[in-house]
């Protein structure tokens, strides 16, 4: 029963949800900006501008990596959909990354200038050099993707909500409490990787600590090109 979970919980935030599971919360949790301008919250954007974005972004950063690491599967190139092996994880690494490059053009080249929040570019930057670094250390080590991922979520959701207001006049740190659960689910997953022993605790905690440090700091400080 406990296998079962972990796999289960293994397969339900695999990395490559993460991304676009973030780019879904920075649009849906309701904040109000610092400033008096309310395009300077993700949750105020306009519908229209909301939808391509989500369609977009989720095509490059989720359906697209899936569909290439099924077809990879299927012809054998990887044993497991999971990347657990070390040596098997350099081309879906090299094909994802272009995926991830693709999306941060698109929002950087396609998309109207007042739409290019700061929270989003920071974010898929983010994204992209915690896949570069993460795809070197690979060469050496077996880091976590999934701690990576998941921890990079929450890195990225405790930085940018450190730069909005509650949405509700006199609350307190604005969506703390899923912040937190997204903490506890981090643990979770990371248990189940460990559980599993697709990876042991040191490349769990590598992957925690570069995925939370990179997204948080590039989204906290407004980092990209």
């Amino acid at each position: 029963m406990i296998r079962f979970i972990a796999n289960f919980v293994s397969y339900l935030f695999h990395p490559f949800i993460i991304p676009a599971l973030g780019l879904f919360l920075l649009f849906a949790l309701p904040t109000r900006p610092v400033s008096m301008r309310l395009i300077d919250a993700l949750y105020t954007f306009p519908p229209e501008w909301k939808k391509p974005l989500l369609l977009v972004l989720s095509i490059l950063t989720f359906v697209a990596p899936a569909v290439s690491l099924l077809i990879m599967y299927w012809n054998r190139l990887i044993t497991s959909i999971k990347m657990e092996n070390r040596k098997e994880r350099i081309y879906p690494f090299i094909l994802v990354t272009f995926y991830y490059v693709l999306a941060y053009f698109y929002v950087r080249a396609q998309i109207p200038d007042n739409a290019k929040h700061p929270a989003l570019l920071s974010f898929l930057f983010g994204i992209l050099v915690v896949f570069v670094i993460a795809f070197i250390i690979n060469f050496y080590v077996k880091i976590s993707l999934h701690a990576t991922a998941i921890f990079g979520l929450c890195g990225m959701l405790l930085a940018y909500n450190q730069t909005q207001l509650p949405f509700e006049l006199g609350g307190g740190f604005p969506n703390l409490n899923i912040i937190l659960g997204l903490f506890v689910i981090g643990g979770m997953v990371t248990a189940a990787r460990v559980y599993l022993r697709a990876h042991d605790l040191k490349e769990t905690l590598i992957g925690m600590a570069l995925g939370f440090s990179i997204l948080f700091v590039t989204v906290k400080y407004s980092l990209y090109l």
